[in-house]
């Protein structure tokens, strides 16, 4: 297993604590593909994050967190373990993340677009997880950002990670920019592509960051596996 191999990780503080959040998940009736293929390879996506995060929960304790996108709950589960806030996730389907999982740790799940859908829940939060996920919206990316940044408490951090297109390269079948994508909006017969839709580059990135009235308080690149990711920490701009 390439994480459990790779020497880096070893003396992180976080690391263990990740670990543990991974057998948890492989002991609580997990997914096929998690136990064979995402669980070795998930960390190289956001390491930073899982770094970040450990900190952060220590200088300031949330009392609640979302997961957007939460797939196998790992990220969701490791904040929850930490900080013992209330945990929230939404995923679009409802094959990922085990029922087990959910039940042994009190996760609220529900299946919902974070693009066309309202929040099940109404309330804010003290992190926002959104790992992962931009690479693989289908409508303009920052309408939907505006609606995350609402949903984060006045102090809240919103942790994003996606793919860096300069070195995973465009992704064209589907548009030619960012701003060819049509707004979110829900229509009949509408149907959704699970794909990577648009790879954004730093200058896109920060672009929509900002229209969406969020601003970045750290930016780190994990090492993935066919090139490297953003990720970064975000926090509500008073506009």
């Amino acid at each position: 297993m390439w994480a459990n191999n790779d020497r880096r990780f070893l003396l992180e503080p976080w690391w263990s604590e990740l670990q543990a959040c991974q057998e948890e998940i492989m002991r609580l009736d997990p997914h096929p593909y998690y136990v064979e293929n995402y669980r070795p390879a998930e960390v190289y996506y956001w390491h930073p994050i899982a770094s970040w995060l450990y900190s952060d929960v220590d200088e300031q304790p949330p009392s609640s967190c979302l997961d957007i996108g939460c797939a196998y709950g790992t990220l969701l589960l490791y904040v929850r373990r930490l900080a013992a806030c209330q945990a929230y996730g939404i995923d679009f389907i409802n094959v990922y993340m085990s029922r087990s999982l959910r039940t042994e740790y009190g996760l609220h799940f529900a299946v919902s677009n974070i693009e066309l859908d309202p929040l099940p829940w109404q309330k804010t939060f003290d992190i926002i997880l959104l790992t992962e996920v931009l690479e693989h919206f289908n409508f303009n990316p920052i309408p939907t950002l505006q609606k995350i940044r609402e949903l984060l408490s006045p102090d809240g951090s919103l942790y994003l990670s996606t793919p860096d297109a300069l070195e995973w390269g465009r992704v064209t079948k589907y548009f030619s920019g960012y701003g060819q994508m049509p707004m979110p909006i829900r229509l009949p017969g509408q149907v959704i592509a699970d794909d990577h839709i648009w790879l954004y580059d730093q200058t896109e990135l920060l672009e929509i960051i900002g229209q969406a009235g969020l601003w970045v308080e750290r930016i780190d690149y994990s090492t993935g596996l066919s090139g490297r990711h953003f990720n970064l920490k975000l926090r509500r701009r008073n506009i």
